[in-house]
């Protein structure tokens, strides 16, 4: 009785259902970015929803990180990079691919980084906030770098080291000797401010960058250029700018400072 029943159902269906056909749609104009985030991370989504507008659409997986700022903790989230990577909008091919975290790419090394990116991805470009901060410091003609650090001195030590090698001058360098990552997002811009007031008194910095995609300053650097009189970068300004570029196209993003506005 049951499968009588349901054949009659099913026959009933049969009548109903209409088969057609499809034209597949264009791909969208907007650029697609494959973000792998931390998952510690609390501020980076937020920032790049005021950037992207219409130029880009953003794909974003998440890759376990325990929060603890130092280098062996850095060195476990090369293990699911790859795979986190391969998670972002199966079968949507990317234009570019980007990993979201300055100190960890510092320790992992920029070349590691995009190899576990790029992982059943193809050969597509690849960026990191750090190899994004080297590349603005360059479009805005900056030699002499001032830095504020939320991190401790062991990863910070590797920051220093890095820029140097890179061959800029790293002429001051403020640090909060934060040790966990969750922390670096209730930093207050008066505690900026008032480590900026110390670190750029006197000094011949031609750009400051604000390291870290956890800390919350994207929205106080235009307020911060006209105070100091310089270029601000951040780690999360600093990704997006490059991640664009690197697409061919030019980030525009008026009300975040210098970068951002420049042709």
């Amino acid at each position: 009785m049951i499968h009588e029943s349901l054949l009659a159902e099913r026959a009933k269906f049969a009548a109903l259902e209409v088969h057609a056909d499809y034209v597949p749609a264009p791909k969208m104009s907007r650029k697609h970015i494959g973000l792998v985030q931390l998952s510690t991370d609390h501020t980076l989504e937020m920032d790049w929803a005021k950037l992207i507008g219409v130029q880009a659409a953003v794909f974003s997986s998440r890759v376990y990180y325990s929060g603890e700022m130092h280098p062996e903790a850095f060195d476990l989230i090369a293990t699911g990079i790859s795979k986190t990577a391969q998670l972002i909008a199966t079968d949507l091919p990317m234009d570019v691919m980007a990993f979201g975290c300055t100190s960890a790419t510092i320790i992992l090394g920029e070349n590691r980084v995009g190899q576990l990116l790029r992982e059943g991805r193809g050969d597509i470009p690849a960026t990191n906030p750090w190899t994004a901060a080297q590349a603005a410091f360059k479009k805005l003609a900056a030699k002499k770098i001032a830095i504020f650090s939320p991190y401790p001195s062991d990863v910070n030590f590797f920051l220093y080291q890095q820029l140097i090698k890179a061959g800029f001058e790293v002429v001051a360098l403020t640090s909060l000797g934060i040790k966990k990552d969750t922390d670096i997002t209730t930093i207050s811009k008066q505690s900026m401010i008032d480590a900026l007031d110390k670190m750029l008194l006197d000094s011949d910095a031609e750009a400051v960058f604000m390291s870290c995609t956890n800390l919350r300053v994207l929205d106080h650097i235009e307020l911060f250029e006209s105070m100091y009189k310089r270029p601000f970068v951040s780690s999360n300004s600093a990704m997006f700018w490059h991640a664009m570029a690197l697409t061919g196209e030019v980030a525009h993003c008026p009300g975040f400072g210098r970068l951002l506005n420049a042709d």
